[in-house]
């Protein structure tokens, strides 16, 4: 059998790519690699805790966006209970609630924003 069809050759073999595939080739790959989580600011910090605090006491419905290795996940609802110690907390959404961890939180906004 021809090299050319044995394991990877028949990629190897073609020389000319055209640019639609080599983009999407390049999109793909940086799919594949998984994003490191952003540092948070002091500041940015103290913002998204006055906010979720603020959902708890006064029944505010927020948005918050976790970090995931692909793609941002976001939920929205009203923060029943925080657990610190645990760094925790417990978030009321219109399809039930959700225990969600602190330190995977990128950003808090209010719900009507």
């Amino acid at each position: 059998m021809s090299k050319k069809l044995q394991q990877n050759g028949i990629f190897e073999s073609s020389r000319m790519m055209l640019p639609e595939h080599r983009e999407a080739y390049i999109i793909h790959q940086e799919q594949l690699a998984p994003r490191t989580r952003p540092s948070l600011d002091a500041q940015a910090a103290e913002e998204m805790s006055r906010l979720l605090s603020n959902s708890m006491l006064l029944g505010d419905a927020v948005t918050i966006t976790l970090f995931h290795e692909h793609d941002d996940i976001c939920f929205t609802g009203q923060v029943l209970r925080i657990d610190a110690p645990a760094r925790t907390l417990k978030l009321l959404m219109e399809n039930g609630t959700r225990d969600i961890q602190m330190n995977l939180i990128t950003d808090v906004a209010l719900a009507n924003e």
